[in-house]
């Protein structure tokens, strides 16, 4: 995938957190969301400025339940 359409998909994944934490009344969950969505934004950034984006861990969900 090329470096722009990553930061694309990266920045649509944090508009998507943004966007479910409005509709949370829980503050961790809105929390965590906002976080994740900070997350998202940070890693674009890091492809957008040209630096390896490297993730420490591997998420809990099944591949097949990620979003696109």
């Amino acid at each position: 995938m090329q470096g722009a359409a990553l930061v694309e998909r990266y920045r649509s994944y944090a508009a998507r957190c943004v966007g479910i934490s409005r509709n949370v009344s829980d503050p961790a969950g809105k929390l965590v969301l906002l976080e994740m969505a900070q997350s998202w934004l940070k890693l674009a950034e890091q492809v957008a400025d040209g630096a390896e984006a490297s993730i420490a861990y591997k998420s809990a969900i099944p591949d097949a339940a990620q979003p696109d």
